[in-house]
């Protein structure tokens, strides 16, 4: 008897503590009891086993802990003279006056660091900044860039624009992985930013290159790029608000962002069922050519299909512990098909022609050339690592995707050791972009992301229907 009433005695005590827990969570947010504004924490806990130790995993860490170490110095002081005004956060908005510019690099250069310290790799032997200090910079970073969000009335900077999604998506992470380290003030001014983010995409479709009948919609312009970083917010603000009204609405968005942005024409047709439908009607059009090559900038572009905005999904719904929809897999081993198998005849292409991976080199091989520059490997060993982990290359000829990670990678660590500070390239000739460093840190983010998590609990796919409200 006495047995009896302490379980019942323990249970309501349980009971009590999650309801005030709950409350809690709640109210350092919003203020109020607003359940749907409840965020899906990460169970830090779950995922307690050693941390990968092969060649390839140290490698990858080593790059990351280098851009690490860039970004929290001469990057940092230096180059962006980072300072917080009287407002308490930095004026993002006078470091430049494109706003990708000014929001999306330090995203980016937050996310590695935030990496790095949740996963238990980063090191001050290397980096030279204290745990304490790099935490405190990479969320001053991430708290400043939702701060200026255009929904957060302070400095209304940005907001709906191009690349929106994909800062607050890279933002809205990396918040997301040091969650209980921020003030209720901060979590909520990222939570607005995630939510009024994902919710003007409710009443828009996709986009494609090519409709439905093969007419180019956007020529030399591939959508592929556009529609899964919007496809990436959609998920990202349904993982974190599970509670949310605007859950299901969210969850079948980012289903249908995601199957358009890598549709081929042959899907036009495809009787395949994803998520309850055939994937003929989920599409509308297409943005790769068979069997799975991408046309950006006017060309043939290998890094578009190297895409870093295809590889997050099935990281962040297993931290959440829950299955990765379907649809975040679709065509991913056409794509990486035709940068490891597809063969280009010179002539037409660009001599000597073959496979645009080459057994034996890093290099990759450009059929039409690439305005990005020669020197790129990171976004190439981020995809290779995704494809072995998660069987995208079982279709590749030849060699298979660890062959090509430990290429790319080592090309990478190898380009980072020319420089004392940890930073990567030359300049332009190796990589145009201007924030090519700052996408080392979050490319290198993500293959860690994928090697670590990938030990801890191996990622779980589901295709089950979708319930509730596609419009």
């Amino acid at each position: 008897m006495i047995s009896y009433r302490l379980r019942v005695v323990s249970a309501v005590l349980l009971l009590v503590g999650t309801i005030n827990l709950l409350k809690a969570q709640v109210n350092e947010v919003t203020g109020k009891t607003d359940a749907s504004l409840l965020v899906q924490s990460i169970n830090w806990n779950e995922f307690n086993k050693k941390l990968p130790n092969n060649k390839l995993a140290n490698t990858v860490k080593a790059t990351l802990l280098n851009a690490n170490k860039f970004g929290l110095t001469a990057w940092y002081k230096d180059l962006k003279k980072y300072q917080q005004d009287s407002t308490g956060y930095l004026d993002l908005k006078s470091k430049s006056k494109v706003n990708e510019y000014r929001y999306r690099f330090p995203a980016a250069m937050s996310f590695g660091i935030a990496i790095a310290i949740k996963t238990g790799i980063y090191d001050q032997s290397v980096t030279g900044v204290s745990l304490q200090e790099a935490k405190e910079k990479a969320m001053l970073m991430l708290r400043s860039i939702a701060y200026d969000h255009k929904i957060n009335n302070t400095r209304k900077v940005w907001g709906g624009d191009w690349q929106a999604a994909h800062w607050a998506y890279y933002t809205g992470y990396g918040a997301w992985l040091l969650w209980d380290d921020f003030s209720p003030k901060d979590k909520s001014l990222i939570l607005k930013m995630i939510v009024a983010e994902a919710d003007r995409f409710l009443p828009t479709v996709p986009l494609y290159y090519k409709d439905s009948t093969g007419k180019v919609i956007f020529k030399g312009d591939s959508k592929i790029e556009e529609d899964a970083w919007n496809a990436e917010l959609l998920y990202l603000a349904a993982v974190m608000l599970p509670n949310h009204p605007n859950f299901n609405k969210w969850m079948h968005k980012a289903v249908e962002y995601l199957i358009a942005a890598t549709s081929l024409p042959s899907d036009l047709n495809n009787p395949r069922i994803i998520h309850g439908q055939p994937v003929s009607s989920w599409v509308n059009g297409y943005n790769m050519e068979e069997p799975g090559f991408v046309i950006n900038h006017g060309i043939i572009h290998p890094m578009y299909n190297a895409l870093a905005s295809m590889i997050n999904a099935p990281i962040v719904f297993s931290l959440a512990r829950k299955s990765i929809p379907e649809a975040a897999r679709f065509n991913l081993d056409k794509i990486y098909y035709s940068v490891t198998s597809h063969s280009f005849s010179s002539p037409p292409y660009i001599s000597p022609g073959g496979t645009m991976y080459q057994k034996g080199k890093a290099d990759v091989y450009y059929p039409e050339g690439s305005d990005w520059g020669m020197g790129v490997y990171d976004t190439y060993a981020n995809l290779d690592i995704a494809a072995f982990t998660y069987g995208w290359d079982d279709d590749s000829l030849n060699k298979k995707g660890k062959y090509w990670a430990k290429l790319h990678i080592d090309k990478v660590l190898a380009q980072q050791q020319r420089f004392a500070d940890g930073h990567t390239y030359i300049g332009d000739l190796e990589n145009s972009y201007p924030g090519r460093e700052e996408a080392i840190a979050s490319r290198m983010g993500s293959a860690w992301m994928t090697i670590w998590l990938q030990q801890q609990v191996p990622v779980v796919f589901e295709n089950k229907p979708l319930y509730g409200d596609r419009k």
